[in-house]
């Protein structure tokens, strides 16, 4: 492989996501229940409480840590509150005290994976092979290279969907035919991204050890002596190793694809 390509192919980790962060979820008042019960939320996530019935209620938690109330909700009104610390939290309405619910906040690590879960399942999609891999990895590994490091800008031509351009005002969806199959050119097209989707099971055709080198240190094993050009990969190389096991695990289960006979501009 050229080494200039494969530079920008293991490159362009920065998909710009965020598919259920900072999201909101709604809890119900319907009479003298909370619908539902229990809501599970991610890492900076919040819930809204809306008074559907007809008697005012107050949703409220007064246990360490974590002590908080609503004002009264009379019918129509709602109140909302952000989680930012993990944990298990029952609260009640502090006017009918029978009345519980419980608010289930993800960890940062479980935000993580289950947005990069969310992110294959809704913003691509694609079909991953998660044989003999785990999965909480492989979504982690999703997470950090769709929303966190832009892989697919640099690395799907094009990156977008017919359609689901959101530079243009329209709901964002990945191109998942050429998803990190290369073929974005640079520099007039003198630079032409390389395709990282898995060669026999390795993305890039590159095994792990080879792999974390290229990002730790910009060497192509291809080219021993040089540096790849364009690929941020000082910056990408700064990842602890398990996120790059992780990124390594994610790119080895995207399905392998072709890389486009035309070149395509970045982020189109």
């Amino acid at each position: 492989m050229n080494p200039v390509p494969r530079a920008i192919s293991v490159a362009a980790l920065l998909l710009l996501s965020g598919v259920t962060l900072g999201a909101t979820s709604s809890v119900d008042i319907v009479d003298f229940n909370f619908a539902p019960q229990t809501v599970v939320v991610n890492l900076g996530d919040s819930v809204r409480w809306v008074n559907k019935g007809t008697f005012p209620h107050q949703p409220a938690r007064t246990e360490v840590p974590f002590i908080w109330t609503s004002p009264i909700l009379t019918s129509g009104k709602a109140f909302t509150r952000d989680f930012t610390t993990a944990g298990t939290y029952t609260y009640k309405c502090a006017i009918h005290p029978s009345m519980t619910g419980t608010v289930i906040v993800r960890t940062a690590e479980n935000s993580r994976i289950n947005i990069g879960n969310s992110i294959v399942q809704t913003v691509l999609p694609i079909t991953l092979n998660l044989t003999g891999k785990q999965a909480s990895q492989v979504y982690l590994g999703s997470y950090i290279v769709n929303a966190q490091s832009g892989c697919a800008n640099c690395h799907s031509c094009p990156t977008y969907a017919p359609g689901h351009n959101p530079y243009l005002g329209q709901a964002k969806r990945f191109n998942a035919t050429t998803y990190l199959a290369g073929g974005v050119g640079f520099a007039g097209g003198a630079v032409v991204s390389a395709n990282l989707t898995p060669v026999n099971g390795r993305p890039a055709g590159l095994g792990l050890g080879q792999f974390k080198e290229l990002l730790r240190t910009g060497h192509d094993p291809d080219v021993p002596g040089a540096l790849l050009p364009v690929m941020p990969w000082p910056i990408f190389g700064m990842m602890t190793d398990a996120d790059l096991n992780a990124v390594y695990v994610y790119l080895s289960a995207v399905p392998p694809a072709t890389t486009p006979a035309q070149s395509c501009g970045l982020g189109q």
